[in-house]
């Protein structure tokens, strides 16, 4: 919001500051890739989701949403969520697949895909929908987690089965790529009402699983990732009966 000639409110900063700190972390979780300092590496990732899904709903409330910002956030969004597991995904394990220059091709696949959805998404920005409880394909924040549980399931858990089996992260990167630029109805939590009998309990148990996410983030965010899946055939089967196109 202009106030005047050369003046903006304060307030109008503050969600695009945190999409640039978005942006560091993103950026910082390829340098530590690079270090083979993998858990700080990732962790970088995940604090980048999170700062991710701040920024939009900050400019909202301060309303101080702007096509500049909107801009800054997609391009970030790319660079954390598209070129970032890629090149992480590649020095981990990808770069000695059997096939030389094949590895590579894989994480440039991923992250063109990645590119695919957010530009789908921005030119579907201007279009009337009807509001629907599902996106169409992996959000890019969502696919950026899932693609990296392969190097999550190696800390704690001490499984390399994907590490050391460059064909077998292949093929699970190459469906993630898809998921993402399908038109495959996945949930969203947007739309979603629950009772309020069950705020309390819901309010509950997720600060039991926060405090098990804060102990053991390894192990609990691959579970959060497969229940992701998990529930992917669920919206399909919701979609198709609801009769609701889905949302991007």
């Amino acid at each position: 919001m202009k106030v005047g000639n050369n003046e903006f409110p304060l307030n109008f900063l503050f969600p695009n500051l945190v999409t640039i700190t978005s942006l560091c972390f993103g950026m910082s979780a390829i340098k530590y890739g690079l270090d083979q300092r993998w858990e700080i590496c990732i962790g970088l990732l995940v604090i980048s989701a999170f700062l991710d899904g701040m920024d939009g709903r900050l400019a909202r409330m301060l309303n101080a949403s702007s096509k500049f910002g909107a801009e800054l956030d997609s391009l970030t969004d790319f660079i954390n969520f598209g070129v970032a597991p890629a090149l992480i995904l590649y020095f981990w394990a990808l770069e000695s697949f059997p096939i030389k220059g094949l590895g590579w091709a894989i994480s440039l696949t991923y992250a063109i895909s990645v590119a695919f959805r957010l530009a789908r998404f921005n030119a579907m920005q201007g279009e009337e929908k009807e509001e629907s409880s599902f996106f169409e394909g992996i959000p890019a924040p969502c696919g950026a987690g899932l693609a990296v549980v392969p190097v999550m399931l190696s800390f704690d858990l001490d499984i390399h089965l994907f590490q050391n089996n460059p064909i077998y992260l292949s093929g699970y990167l190459l469906a993630i790529a898809f998921l993402m630029t399908s038109e495959i109805p996945t949930p969203s939590i947007k739309n979603v009402h629950i009772r309020s009998s069950l705020v309390f309990p819901l309010l509950f148990c997720s600060t039991v699983f926060i405090a098990l996410l804060i102990i053991k983030p390894w192990i609990f965010l691959p579970i959060i990732g497969a229940f992701y899946i998990l529930i992917i055939p669920v919206a399909i089967i919701k979609c198709q009966f609801s009769g609701k196109s889905s949302a991007s």
